[in-house]
């Protein structure tokens, strides 16, 4: 069985959907919802709203033990996804662990299902998208631009958002990431994962960012292309390949005295940032700041439960996530930090 909006997308993540298992050092929570195709959709859907939710496009395999809360919440973003339900199989599940430091490690429970472009030929409409959204290693990302070029016309002129997976952060790796690089607008990893691709530990201070983010600008040459790195709690910056321009923004609930009490977890923040940012770029017209702000504030609303934030209706039919807009969420972050967009 297929369901699926047919419209052109604004944003399409080839990422999947998971069930997750969520450990942390006092604490296991199961039957999550998840995946990075997940997050990175919720990211996009928070930017588009209710009337464009349609032009968030990806696809969900739906397994034979898929919870029908799940499946219902799922539903509910109405987005242009596409499910697809094979019962002869269960759906892919994960386990995260978090140490003390927060530090993530990820497996496979059961056997993952990836989406492919080929994928994608079945259903048409998304390889219309204006961005994609590739979480893989840098040889799949090479096989997908190949396979992408090969089949839409349109290839050389969408967005690019990749996110390196953790597991080929590493100097192996470092090649084939940097032959990839004049092909796609955006690089982004995380601080710890760019670090890793020279054998680095994590960095700390926004100089030591700064500094690994730059070893890979130089091989950026697709034009309006920059790297946008996600450092925790430091915030995040995003750096261009034509003028190597440089501009941090805070963390969401980082300046709010007291509000580290609503950091709850952070599992898919980060998908959910680049989803918020490559949706906003195309629609700001690739306005790097904006589509920072519009990351930051989808990547906070994720990080203040376990799982997917909520999204409801007020009164006045105006979309809530968590109970508060994202217009107000905008507003009282640009006032708290004094930017201007």
């Amino acid at each position: 069985m297929i369901e699926g909006t047919h419209s052109n997308p604004v944003f399409t993540s080839l990422g999947m959907f998971i069930i997750d298992e969520i450990n942390f050092p006092d604490l296991k929570i199961d039957g999550i919802l998840g995946g990075g195709g997940t997050f990175a959709i919720c990211g996009s859907r928070m930017v588009l709203g209710s009337k464009e939710s349609d032009k968030c496009a990806w696809i969900i395999d739906i397994g034979n033990d898929c919870p029908e809360e799940i499946l219902s919440e799922l539903k509910s973003w109405n987005t242009g996804g596409v499910f697809r339900f094979d019962f002869s199989r269960k759906c892919t599940r994960g386990w995260n662990g978090y140490d003390e430091n927060e530090f993530r490690s990820f497996k496979y429970l059961t056997p993952k299902k990836r989406v492919t472009i080929t994928d994608l030929k079945t259903y048409p409409w998304m390889l219309n998208s204006k961005s994609f959204h590739f979480v893989c290693s840098p040889n799949r990302c090479t096989e997908l631009m190949e396979e992408l070029s090969a089949v839409s016309e349109t290839h050389k002129d969408v967005v690019i958002a990749w996110e390196p997976i953790p597991d080929c952060c590493s100097p192996e790796y470092l090649d084939a990431t940097i032959k990839i690089l004049s092909q796609i607008d955006i690089l982004t990893p995380n601080a710890a994962e760019c670090a890793a691709f020279f054998g680095e530990k994590e960095p700390t201070d926004k100089i030591n960012c700064e500094r690994i983010a730059r070893k890979f600008i130089d091989y950026m040459s697709k034009p309006g292309s920059g790297i946008v790195l996600r450092c925790g709690k430091l915030g995040s910056f995003y750096i261009q390949s034509e003028d190597k321009a440089i501009e941090w923004f805070p963390a969401f609930h980082e300046k709010i005295e007291g509000d580290q009490n609503k950091v709850i977890d952070p599992t898919g923040c980060g998908n959910t940032f680049v989803g918020a940012f490559a949706t906003a770029f195309v629609k700001c017209d690739k306005d790097y700041r904006k589509s920072c702000v519009y990351a930051t504030i989808a990547s906070g609303a994720c990080i203040e439960q376990y799982g997917l934030p909520k999204v409801s209706f007020d009164s006045d039919n105006n979309e809530l996530w968590n109970d508060i807009s994202v217009t107000d969420r905008i507003n009282d972050y640009l006032k708290r930090n004094k930017i201007t967009v």
